[in-house]
């Protein structure tokens, strides 16, 4: 089968390689790939120092994707040949720690990396990107990470469950849910920050308001729902944020929005998501940095203190998969949300790194690869 793999640490360099699958394991699974969304969280770990990134090459790359199970492990009883499945680099062992205490999102079982699945034509063995490779033609996963749908949504939007949408959405319905009526701050209008929008929109948020110095992602972000948009080039975007929100009062941060969102994937974006936040309301990390092992922020000790507000991690939107992906997979078919409006771009997978480029330049806002095609 032909898969993307990343050759070279330190640099973006993939190639489209024929590889041979390893026996399988109990557990794993072989799905064969139709959709798998292109994010920065692909791109990221490609360019970061090898040492801190700490992922072997050759490896083949992506980390979330869909399509229809061909072959099961020996001990795999939840699924069958033939399932449509939404695969993602977040398992849910049910056992773990994490798991029995109602946070799946941290399971023990998660790896940045699986064991071996594949080996090229001179015999190098490699893994899938978090234990998934979905930039391939199959893919071999844990059950673990692979949740059956029963849906006659096309693939595509199947690829938009595990990332953005449930990235997104999760982390306004699951992870910090938005109250009706409050304010909320989205920094970053990507496919994450547009199905935050399209969540806050959905249960009834005042003003929605999106931070974004791209002019088309500003306007998108109006068409999915925000009420109003900032571009941080243009001047103090906090200043324009608390202006927008409106200052509730009290001696402490009255002004700024009751939920803030944070997915530009710039550290400085998590110290302005921070000032962004009045008193008492919730902040919500989900990007991916640039320097995603390096970066640091800061943050004024007083207020860091006493201004009452919670900062929430956003792994994988914080949702349980078996429960939640047959849920955000009901709301896209029953309308409301809108996925097939987000995705404004295919490619074979001969093309995964302009697929890259396009989605790093910000000139498309889903970029869905279908290595079958």
């Amino acid at each position: 089968m032909r898969a993307a793999v990343w050759v070279e640490l330190g640099k973006p360099n993939i190639e489209i390689q024929e590889v041979t699958p390893l026996p399988l394991r109990d557990h794993e699974v072989v799905v064969r790939v139709e959709a798998s969304n292109v994010s920065v969280s692909d791109y990221f770990p490609l360019t970061n120092d090898p040492e801190t990134v700490g992922q072997p090459v050759p490896q083949i790359l992506g980390h979330c994707g869909t399509g229809v199970v061909i072959e099961i492990g020996p001990k795999v009883e939840r699924l069958a040949v033939g399932d449509k499945v939404v695969v993602t680099s977040t398992p849910e062992c049910g056992e773990c720690h994490f798991c029995i205490n109602n946070k799946p999102e941290f399971c023990a079982e998660m790896a940045w990396m699986g064991p071996n699945t594949y080996k090229d034509a001179n015999g190098v063995e490699m893994a899938g990107n978090a234990y998934v490779g979905a930039f391939a033609e199959h893919m071999i996963v844990p059950d673990i990470q692979a949740t059956k749908v029963v849906t006659d949504l096309p693939f595509d939007q199947l690829a938009m469950v595990a990332l953005p949408i449930a990235t997104g959405v999760g982390a306004a319905l699951r992870i910090a849910p938005i109250t009706p009526g409050a304010d909320v701050v989205v920094l970053g209008a990507g496919s994450v920050g547009i199905s935050y929008i399209q969540a806050a929109k959905m249960v009834g948020a005042g003003k929605i308001v999106a931070v974004d110095p791209l002019p088309h992602r500003r306007e998108l972000a109006l068409k999915f729902g925000a009420t109003h948009v900032v571009d941080p080039t243009a001047g103090d975007p906090v200043a324009a944020v608390q202006e927008i929100t409106g200052n509730k009062g009290g001696m402490l941060a009255g002004a700024g929005g009751d939920f803030v969102f944070e997915a530009a994937a710039d550290a400085r974006a998590i110290e302005q998501a921070w000032d962004m936040c009045r008193s008492g309301g919730h902040i919500v990390l989900c990007s991916v940095t640039d320097q995603m092992m390096t970066a640091k922020v800061t943050f004024t000790a007083l207020p860091f203190a006493v201004q009452g507000k919670t900062i929430h991690a956003c792994q994988g939107g914080g949702i349980s998969q078996r429960r939640d992906i047959p849920w955000l997979v009901g709301m896209i078919e029953r309308g409301q949300l809108d996925v097939a409006g987000m995705i404004d771009a295919h490619y074979p997978l001969a093309d995964i790194s302009q697929a890259m480029d396009d989605m790093m330049a910000r000139s498309v806002l889903a970029p869905i690869l279908m290595p079958q095609s």
